[in-house]
């Protein structure tokens, strides 16, 4: 079988996505898993910017295509390219971020491929067969968010793709505490660098008039280290407006389940959960969330954890570090008037 977890190393304005580091994390579990390689896919302009960005990461190999002209939004032609190279690199298994990149190039790759690919994928693991061949179990939400689904590709098909949630696996740093590289902390050699050759990009049928960058909304709970989570009972009377002032008082960005986005509460891109974002913040505070999955499975290794609902029995205790079985309103007041007191 074809060896090699590949990853796609999306990139803008000449530097890497965050969730590549993710994406590591994820491809190193399944290289240590199997014995196969790690491996890196680049197609750029010009890659040796981007290769300098990744090659203090744990990567056993980097596969680059210099493509000589900005392929932005044109990811009819940039699919072609993506197609070429994989099939050079043959590898068993290919992470894709599951961003509007991914979710738009790849599902071309795949057909041109004839591959299968796995949208969505919340966690992947190494599972092996009698034979000792191993594939990828890919698990993702499924049926509206209310059932999680394991799937594999079929038998003796590659490569298996798959795009992954970006936030449910936790950022590989390519430095060490003292700021040394992975290579530096002996993490092992440097990887191995491939310049493929490929035929010209097909001529993309995608005109671009214009691109406009976008503005990063204030109150993100992207990368916040401080989340107060918002569930059905932060609606009640001024609890929500309460909880929005002592969340800016503290610089906490507010996120909360599906109700608080139908009621126009919160914009959807802070909507935490199977169909919204997966954060791993420092603190998380819940209030009103009752902790069903479709919600809890958007909350990663929350390092401090505290949730205050009336129900004693809600499912969102289990989760907690610590839990105040009341009504969110006294909670926020008592931190509001701390908030106010001079020490």
């Amino acid at each position: 079988m074809p060896q090699g977890i590949c990853i796609v190393v999306e990139h803008h304005d000449g530097r890497i996505s965050p969730a590549f580091a993710e994406l590591v994390s994820a491809a190193k579990g399944i290289g240590e898993a199997t014995g196969t390689p790690v491996q890196a896919m680049i197609a750029a302009e010009s890659s040796e910017r981007i290769i300098d960005q990744i090659k203090s990461y744990p990567l056993d190999e980097i596969y680059a295509v210099d493509i000589g002209r900005d392929m932005a939004f044109h990811d009819d032609s940039l699919s072609t390219v993506y197609a070429d190279m994989l099939s050079q690199i043959d590898p068993a298994g290919v992470l894709i971020a599951a961003s509007e990149m991914g979710r738009s190039v790849f599902p071309r790759v795949a057909y041109r491929l004839k591959a299968g690919l796995t949208a969505d994928c919340t966690e992947i693991a190494a599972a092996f067969q009698p034979d000792g061949s191993w594939y990828i179990r890919q698990t993702k939400p499924s049926f509206e968010a209310m059932a999680m689904v394991d799937l594999r590709c079929k038998p003796d098909v590659y490569p298996q793709m798959m795009t992954i949630r970006e936030g449910v696996y936790e950022s590989f740093s390519d430095t060490g505490d003292d700021g040394a590289s992975v290579q530096e902390q002996g993490a092992g050699t440097a990887p191995k660098i491939f310049l493929l050759k490929i035929d010209p990009p097909m001529d993309s049928g995608i005109e671009v008039i214009d691109i406009v960058p976008r503005e990063t909304a204030p109150g993100s709970i992207r990368g916040a280290e401080i989340v107060f989570g918002a569930g059905r009972g932060a609606l009640e009377g001024d609890n929500f407006d309460l909880l929005r002032d002592v969340a800016k008082k503290i610089g906490a960005a507010v996120g909360g389940t599906r109700p608080l986005i139908d009621q126009d509460a919160i914009p959807f891109e802070n909507q935490i959960g199977q169909t919204g974002s997966t954060i791993r913040p420092r603190i998380l505070i819940s209030f009103g969330a009752s902790g069903a999955i479709q919600h809890t499975e958007g909350i990663k290794n929350t390092k401090l954890f505290i949730a205050v609902n009336t129900d004693a029995d809600a499912p969102i205790f289990r989760l907690a570090d610590y839990g105040a079985v009341m009504d969110m309103k006294p909670v926020l007041e008592c931190m509001r008037d701390l908030l106010a007191t001079d020490y």
